[in-house]
């Protein structure tokens, strides 16, 4: 793990916690594999439950964007396409439920984090958004999932047009199964730990195997990997986050091939 990401065990319930609060947990390159690990050691744990949380006004910024501008080479866009890839699939293959506990707002990684989760629970009042095209970047989860969750047009607002949804109206969309108060987060998620605790291991990761196969798509790993590769070949992710950094417009190009 990282100074960044800690992990407890408490009974039978793993928690992975995102520790950086300072820049609104946004995610670096080893914050990624972090939560890899520890979606994996709460199997060898035997855990019923993971949950999934951050600390302090938000749950994640999404990708630190410095990080983001430091990207120079086909390596850079492979090491990072690797985290991102291992720390979804982790999550999504984990037998261990995966329990998304919004301690605040989410942004791009973030809000896509949440999304993988198997069951995520929000502030009501909390704010989500996809703004990662405004930077030259695009949604790398999000767009293979959006479609098939709340339809096309839906995905394209969020995801193109940089939609942002309250908790209450990202839970009316489906993106995620409970919306609260923010002070009734806690015992939302017990509820659903002891729903777990009441079901055969096996039974609950075999369900879950077959739903979540229902979303998958021949080839989308490859696709995903393509496009982030186009993007960062070219200037208007470099420019995009050099912009946010300075706190200025970006000057995008438009060139598309």
């Amino acid at each position: 793990m990282t100074e960044l990401v800690s992990y407890s065990v408490e009974q039978d319930v793993s928690t992975i916690r995102l520790e950086r609060p300072d820049k609104l947990n946004a995610m670096t390159l080893s914050m990624w594999d972090a939560v890899t690990t520890g979606i994996e050691q709460a199997q060898t744990d035997n855990s019923r439950a993971i949950i999934l949380t951050g600390t302090g006004d938000a749950f994640c910024a999404g990708d630190d964007i410095g990080a983001l501008a430091d990207i120079e080479n086909e390596q850079d866009v492979r090491e990072l396409t690797d985290a991102l890839l291992s720390c979804w699939e982790a999550i999504e293959s984990s037998p261990v439920p995966v329990i998304g506990r919004a301690n605040g707002s989410a942004y791009g990684g973030g809000f896509e984090l949440l999304l993988a989760a198997d069951v995520s629970v929000v502030p009501e009042d909390a704010t989500f958004q996809l703004p990662e095209t405004r930077i030259g970047a695009y949604p790398f989860y999000a767009a293979k999932r959006l479609a098939r969750l709340v339809g096309r047009q839906r995905a394209m607002d969020l995801a193109v047009f940089g939609r942002e949804l309250s908790g209450a109206e990202a839970e009316e969309w489906g993106l995620f199964a409970r919306a609260v108060p923010e002070s009734e987060l806690d015992a939302e998620v017990a509820t659903l730990v002891d729903a777990l605790r009441m079901s055969s291991p096996s039974a609950i990761a075999t369900t879950k195997e077959w739903l979540n196969a229902t979303l998958q798509m021949p080839g989308e790993d490859i696709g995903m990997r393509t496009g982030l590769g186009y993007l960062f070949s070219g200037p208007d992710a470099h420019e995009g986050a050099e912009a946010f950094l300075e706190k200025r417009e970006p000057e995008f190009t438009n060139d598309i091939e």
